[in-house]
């Protein structure tokens, strides 16, 4: 494993171009990549501090994972567990709320885009800090959790329909004080009239909370038969019942959801050749879809697409699409197949262009902005921005997907 891994580096290495200089010394930072243990943590010289964790908070400073009757929760650095609290046997932690304070639990097997048929679901909240005994919610209907309220008074959840035969979801809030599943409110605050609310059909693509953790945008693909909230209510419609892919944008703080629709040809082509990532500071939304080479900008403010790009077709194409963003939001990064490029975050043109030797599997780059961290199978290579020269190559065995780094 470990001559594979480092023969990849070396690959990588000619790929990028030579580099004369000496390796310098792995940074202190913490790695998560999931692999078949779930999320794992490493160090900068790639050991494992941690793994076995289903979910992180979104600041990655806690990881919750169910062990045997217990929710516990891991400190990634060390991998200690700091806090436990008694939950039902065969549980899997799923959703984290934005402060880390509560834990939504399901029975193991599910899957939030994928359900398993059933007239009944019985989700878990936790405290995770023990303070408080876990509550059981019995739900009449399918349902998956999505994300909590930004005040931990609601959790929101994918409704999916037929119960038994999933075809079509919609997102609903739970009342945690009562257990009772309500609507979400529209832009204005008012609650959705009944026989309104929009029922998708379709592929969740991916997830990212906005930076303030006060949205949750997600990308939804081939949507062709869908109908938004706003064209189901009286008066002029959108039109956008043939869009084939938009992005459901769901207020975490104010319980309201828009559709943000993407023009053709996003959602025309496999699932695995779009991406999705917002700004450092939120103002704006960029989806790839990379088998016509297409980025496209949003204004998050108004909800609306700025700019649609191309690709030159030499530059980058096909599965595994992932992109992510330097610090300070000038540089976007787009990984495809065996490329990574890097992408002036305003004009949309190409500033570099990086080979790989493997198919990428997830971007990061470090809080300084001084690394791009490209994920591949069974490694980890960070990158000079600058030049793109590989500066240190770890092993990490049965990476799936590369999250993110972190400050240690």
């Amino acid at each position: 494993m470990r001559m594979r891994a480092l023969l990849a580096g070396v690959l990588l290495v000619a790929a990028c171009g030579p580099d004369p200089t000496p390796r310098s010394a792995p940074p202190a930072d913490l790695v998560f990549y999931r692999s078949a243990q779930g999320i794992v943590v490493a160090d900068g010289r790639g050991e494992v501090l941690s793994a076995g964790a289903t979910v992180a908070a979104p600041d990655w400073a806690r990881l919750y994972a169910v062990r045997g009757g217990d929710l516990v929760t891991i400190e990634p650095a060390t991998g200690r567990e700091v806090a436990s609290t008694a939950v039902r046997e065969g549980l899997s932690a799923r959703v984290v709320s934005a402060d880390g304070g509560l834990v939504a639990l399901t029975e193991s097997g599910g899957d939030t885009y994928e359900p398993i048929p059933r007239t009944r679901t019985r989700i878990t909240v936790a405290d995770p800090s023990g303070a408080a005994p876990a509550r059981d919610f019995d739900l009449v209907g399918n349902f998956e959790p999505e994300a909590f309220s930004g005040d931990r008074t609601h959790l929101y959840v994918l409704e999916y329909l037929p119960a038994t035969a999933p075809a079509r979801y919609r997102v609903r809030r739970v009342e945690l004080a009562t257990g009772t599943v309500v609507p979400l409110l529209l832009r204005d605050k008012s609650v959705v009239p009944a026989g309104a609310e929009e029922e998708m059909r379709g592929e969740g693509r991916q997830a990212v909370l906005s930076p303030d953790r006060g949205r949750l945008y997600t990308l939804y693909l081939h949507q062709g038969d869908h109908e938004h909230t706003r064209d189901l209510l009286p008066g002029p419609t959108s039109g956008g019942s043939q869009v084939h892919a938009f992005v459901h944008v769901l207020s975490l703080t104010e319980g309201w959801a828009y559709c943000l629709d993407l023009p053709s040809p996003f959602g025309e082509h496999p699932a695995g050749t779009h991406a999705l990532t917002v700004s450092p500071d939120g103002t704006r939304l960029y989806v790839g879809e990379l088998t016509t080479k297409r980025v496209a900008v949003a204004d998050t403010a108004e909800l609306t697409i700025t700019r649609v790009a191309t690709l030159p077709d030499d530059q980058v194409g096909g599965v595994g699409a992932t992109m992510s963003m330097s610090p300070d939001g000038d540089t976007l990064y787009v990984g495809s197949a065996r490329n990574v490029l890097a992408l002036d975050a305003k004009a949309l043109t190409v500033r570099d262009l990086w080979p790989t030797p493997e198919p990428v599997q997830g971007l990061a780059v470090r809080p300084d902005g001084r690394q791009v961290l490209v994920g591949q199978r069974d490694h980890i290579a960070r990158l000079d921005p600058g030049t793109g020269k590989i500066l240190d190559t770890v092993v990490a065995p049965d990476l799936r997907t590369l999250y993110t780094t972190i400050a240690r």
